[in-house]
């Protein structure tokens, strides 16, 4: 059994927002709907490398067939701290035909990159984020307070017709 991977707090935010993305196209009836999504999202982005900006989960998926990664040399650099772009760029191999395009964004749009980069070192290791999202422990007497907040009680309603019942 392969050991389980967390991602870095870092991390957290962007690689659920992938990998809710890459679930939501995928379609055991209609496999090609990930690949045609990724490859029109491609595309985009080779003619406007910058329409990704502020989307590391989005340009994760754009690159997702075109690079391939050194996840176990990556893997370690990352798992505490962010690491540098030198140190990711060792460790990522591009299709020669993507190279262009990868010029641009390293030099543009870098830290993007990056992120994008170690989303897909983790998304490749099929890490989990859930140690990182838990939600935090409220005590059950601050829930029972907002429950009596948020719902009326239903003996308020018994006998009540149902158009004034409507407004919840």
């Amino acid at each position: 059994m392969s050991k389980i991977e967390f991602v870095p707090s870092y991390l957290v935010d962007d690689y659920q927002l992938l990998t809710e993305n890459i679930e939501s196209y995928q379609d055991p009836e209609e496999p090609e709907i990930f690949k045609n999504y990724v490859s029109n999202l491609l595309a985009q982005l080779n003619q406007t490398p910058g329409f990704l900006a502020g989307m590391p989960d989005q340009l994760a998926m754009c690159l997702i067939f075109i690079v391939k990664l050194d996840s176990k040399k990556l893997l370690p650099l990352c798992m505490h701290s962010e690491p540098e772009w030198d140190e990711v760029k060792a460790c990522v191999g591009i299709h020669k035909s993507y190279r262009p395009l990868l010029s641009i964004l390293s030099e543009k749009y870098q830290h993007q990159l990056k992120i994008a980069l170690l989303l897909l070192c983790f998304h490749e290791l099929g890490s989990t984020a859930e140690e990182f999202n838990a939600e935090p422990d409220d005590s059950e007497e601050e829930q029972e307070e907002r429950d009596d907040h948020d719902y009326p009680d239903y003996e308020e309603y018994q006998g009540q017709d149902q158009d004034s019942l409507d407004q919840y």
